[in-house]
């Protein structure tokens, strides 16, 4: 290759997750979504960057009052006390357990409520778990 012919670019993957494990968490992820409603699940962090990700991140967003039923001893989610709720703590700890027995991966699974989210992780996020609508013909 001639000095004025370059390399073209890596592509950049959509995800580093890699096949079957991604359609795993596809199918866990619908089951959340059904149960918890909100926004739903998002793929979050190294995994959609970089193919040495050291563990999945996935947030499950729910409206911000829909947060405050669901974790009713959290009196205030603005400066992320939430973190030590009991229920919280719980819920994100089982769920990630079987997340990780559904799919073989490591994850790291938390509950944000969404003005929390939107604030402090604007970055990118990728949704798992969507049902696709049927058309109407």
């Amino acid at each position: 290759m001639s000095d004025e012919q370059e390399k073209p670019a890596p592509k950049k993957k959509v995800s580093y997750i890699g096949v079957p494990a991604v359609f795993k968490l596809e199918l866990a992820c619908k089951h959340l979504n059904d149960a918890y409603g909100g926004f739903g699940c998002y793929v979050v962090g190294s995994a959609l960057e970089r193919p040495d990700w050291r563990d999945i991140d996935v947030v499950l967003i729910l409206d911000d009052k829909q947060f405050k039923r669901e974790f009713p001893a959290v009196r205030d989610f603005s400066t992320g006390n939430f973190e030590f709720d009991t229920k919280w703590l719980l819920h994100t700890v089982a769920i990630s357990g079987w997340l990780k027995e559904q799919t073989g991966l490591p994850i790291d699974f938390k509950i944000q409520p969404q003005t929390w989210a939107n604030e402090r992780h604007p970055g990118t996020r990728h949704p798992h778990g969507l049902r696709l609508a049927r058309s109407r013909r």
